[in-house]
Order: structure tokens, then C-alpha cells, then sequence
């Protein structure tokens, strides 16, 4: 019984979703129909392994989350690892894009750092689906989707490879890895403790953990002082 009822709790009823192609006719080429049923199974996975994690997320609640038939789906994708695996690459590019835009957008290397830290962890903030499966669930859906994972990362590692070159100091080049690494660490701590929205709190932090071998202990010291400062100006 108890058994059953958790089935139940698992359904997902197949509902028309906002970006659905309705059926009949529509005047769309064939191309544009694939690109609208790929796009809604990656945000349909995407979903199902924020709610339930990767092993959890069964095909069936995918295919009734995206609106689209078994025999579509499997058009689409040989299993649902490789579906997983592309939902994680399109999420982690769309990432990197902005944390690197906001990255970009300044000039001295302290604010360009905390651009881009910000606009990362207020983006997985927003979409809490998103950083669980960015930076929980592909540890859990196995070996080439790890492999993935730790390429994709290191986009994140240009933001200290301009440090090192800003700086005046023969750092040598694990250091942007290391720093990559322990932010990553960080931030899965915080997703898998079900603490996603709370990340952009976590910036004068990590700001002072990645300036501090960088620029030393004062400048990294004023990277945790710097929201209490803007308190006691507000």
C-alpha cells in the first residue's frame, strides 16, 4: 500500500505546456517541431532530477513533463543518460555565458571576479532545478557524464587565469583548478543541502577564499567587509 501511494505521489499528469506545438496543422517545418521537442525534454529532465535526482527521474515522468510521446523521445536520445548529459551541457553553457558576460564587464580583476561570482550563484539561485543538476546530480549519472562535467568546469577557470596574469606574482597554474574546484565543493554543499536560493549570500566568502592567495590576507579581508560597509552607509 505504501508502496502504491508513493507511485501515486509520482505521477505527473501530461498537461499542454506554454511552449507546446499544438496538434494539426501549424505551419511549422520540421525542423522547428524537433528543435521545440528536444528543447522541452531538456527542460523536462532538467525538472524531473531537480525533483526526484538522476536515479529517481524515470523516462515516463520526463516524456509526461515535456508533453511529447516514448517513440519522440527516443528520436531524440538513445537513453536517458545521454538526454541527462545534454540537459547538463545546454544548463552549464547558459552558466559560463553569463557568469562570463558579467565577468567581462568590468575592468579591475577584484570586480570582474565578483561580477562573475555573483552572477553565477544568483543564477543557480533562481533555478534551484538547475544547480542541482549542474553541480549535484551529474556526479550521480555516472562515469562520461563526470567526464563532461569536469571539462565543462574549467570554462569557469578563465575568470583566475586573468587573475594570475594581472597579478605580480608566479602563480602557478593549478591555482585558477584549485579555486575552480573548491567553489564547486562549495556550492554542491549548499545545493544538496537544499540551500540553492541562499548562494549569493555565499559571494563575500568565496570572494575572500579566491582573492586571498591572489592579492593577500588585506584585499581578502575587504572583500568580507565590504556588505557590512554598504550596511552601515545604507
Amino acid at each position: 500500500m505504501a508502496r502504491s501511494r508513493d507511485t501515486a505521489s509520482r505521477r505527473v499528469t501530461a498537461k499542454r505546456r506554454p511552449d507546446q506545438i499544438p496538434g494539426g496543422r501549424h505551419g511549422l517545418t520540421p525542423e522547428r517541431v524537433e528543435e521545440s521537442q528536444r528543447g522541452r525534454i531538456l527542460d523536462a529532465i532538467t525538472e524531473a532530477v531537480g525533483a526526484h535526482g538522476y536515479h529517481a527521474a524515470r523516462i515516463s515522468e520526463v516524456i509526461a513533463r515535456a508533453g511529447v510521446s516514448r517513440k519522440t523521445f527516443y528520436e531524440h536520445f538513445e537513453d536517458k543518460e545521454r538526454c541527462f548529459i545534454a540537459a547538463y551541457e545546454r544548463a552549464f553553457a547558459r552558466l559560463l555565458t553569463v557568469t562570463l558576460e558579467a565577468f567581462d564587464a568590468h575592468d579591475a580583476w577584484p570586480d570582474r571576479l565578483r561580477a562573475g561570482m555573483t552572477a553565477l550563484l544568483s543564477s543557480l539561485a533562481f533555478d534551484p532545478a538547475v544547480a542541482r543538476t549542474c553541480f549535484v546530480e551529474v556526479l550521480a549519472a555516472g562515469p562520461t557524464a563526470v567526464d563532461f562535467r569536469n571539462e565543462a568546469v574549467q570554462g569557469l577557470a578563465q575568470m583566475f587565469d586573468a587573475g594570475r596574469l594581472e597579478v605580480d606574482l608566479d602563480l602557478p597554474p593549478l591555482t585558477a583548478v584549485s579555486m575552480v574546484g573548491g567553489i564547486s565543493e562549495i556550492i554542491y554543499r549548499e545545493v544538496a543541502g537544499g540551500r540553492a536560493e541562499q548562494l549569493p549570500d555565499r559571494v563575500p566568502e568565496l570572494m575572500f577564499i579566491c582573492v586571498l592567495p591572489f592579492l593577500g590576507p588585506e584585499a581578502a579581508a575587504a572583500e568580507l567587509e565590504r556588505p557590512r560597509r554598504r550596511q552601515r552607509k545604507g
